[in-house]
């Protein structure tokens, strides 16, 4: 089966668009303060009962790289995730749940399979882990995987290493009563993400106590 990549963007663009995205941030030494922070960022963030979001992107592959438009619902049933490249050169949207996933391309093809990552790699040749991902992109490490974190002085994730994964938070933004990435940036051997949200909409779940 032939491999699919994304499309190409010139140097110029990866230029601005690196602009864009900015420095990293600076990670302040631990306290109890932030230590105390981070407890009520975590329970903050207990609350989501999913969410959706829009965000620029831009992939590096080896000698590839990319840019587009992230659109992605996450559900505790499953998600959907649409990533839209300039006009004319294409895109993917991605369908998953506990049943499998389904990908459909720009040219209509239809392909299934029981998980999102051997998908992709197969047809795009690498891949992007989606179990961990839905975490980190609010800031929280993915329950279950030993990982390392850095706070900032607000208690929030600077830097997670997690599953051969480095990701850095260089801002955030408040959405209501919670703090939410405004960029993340990702990388591993093989492959570097870098994401700008320009749109949260959080779906909140309320115990009893909370006043809702």
């Amino acid at each position: 089966m032939s491999r699919r990549t994304p499309p190409a963007v010139d140097v110029v663009t990866l230029v601005l668009l690196s602009a864009l995205l900015g420095a990293c941030a600076v990670t302040s030494p631990p306290s109890p303060q932030t230590d105390e922070a981070w407890q009520r960022h975590q329970q903050s963030l207990a609350r989501l009962a999913g969410w959706s979001l829009v965000a620029r992107v831009v992939l590096s592959a080896d000698d590839d790289a990319w840019s587009g438009r992230l659109w992605w619902q996450q559900r505790a049933d499953g998600y959907r995730i649409r990533f839209s490249a300039p006009t004319g050169q294409g895109g993917m949207e991605l369908d998953g749940s506990s049943h499998g996933v389904e990908m459909r391309l720009a040219d209509g093809q239809v392909l299934r399979a029981a998980d999102a990552e051997a998908l992709m790699r197969e047809q795009l040749g690498w891949y992007l882990p989606l179990g961990g991902l839905r975490y980190w992109v609010t800031g929280m490490p993915e329950p279950g995987p030993e990982f390392d974190m850095y706070l900032d002085a607000s208690g929030r994730l600077a830097r997670l290493d997690q599953s051969q994964w480095e990701v850095r938070y260089p801002a955030y933004r408040r959405v209501g009563d919670l703090q939410l990435p405004r960029k993340v940036f990702m990388e591993s051997d093989e492959l570097s993400l870098r994401l700008v949200v320009d749109r949260w909409e959080p779906l909140l779940q309320y115990r009893s106590g909370d006043g809702a």
